[in-house]
């Protein structure tokens, strides 16, 4: 493979060598070589070209066929996803209002009981306790002055 590429490297040396000797040397060689220059830059521009509308087509096609595929399986898959989220949120929109109507219902026993059962037992627990402490107080005073 080395030889084939050492080959071809000097062969390049070599014509170039020679265009620019016979350039120098011969004056019709430039004119002739230009003219050649010339047709050869108009054909590669030709088939660049030709290339160039094959290849725009082509992507063109390419975009035809990514959007005829995109409004197929993407649009509805997208709108049937829409859907579902949509259909969730619906259930956490309803399970949110039971919580709320819930809390509501919680809020309002625990305010029922605290005012209707919890209030009365604790005066009727501080009443307990303040007839208690005054009748151990009483009995105090009462064992004091029977020893006195």
């Amino acid at each position: 493979m080395f030889k084939w590429i050492a080959t071809g490297i000097v062969t390049i040396v070599i014509i170039t060598i020679a265009f620019i000797v016979a350039a120098s040397l011969f004056e019709e060689f430039r004119v002739i070589a230009r003219d050649v220059a010339i047709v050869i830059v108009a054909v590669f521009q030709m088939i660049s070209a030709i290339l160039l509308i094959v290849l725009l087509i082509a992507v063109l096609y390419v975009i035809r066929v990514l959007n005829r595929l995109a409004s197929d399986t993407l649009a509805p898959g997208i709108n049937s996803a829409t859907e579902k989220v949509n259909e969730v949120l619906d259930s956490a929109r309803s399970v949110t209002d039971d919580v709320r109507e819930s809390s509501s219902a919680v809020t309002t026993t625990t305010v029922f009981i605290a005012e209707r059962v919890i209030t009365p037992i604790i005066r009727i627990s501080s009443l307990v306790t303040g007839v208690r402490t005054a009748a151990t107080t009483l009995a105090r005073r009462s064992v004091k002055s029977e020893e006195h």
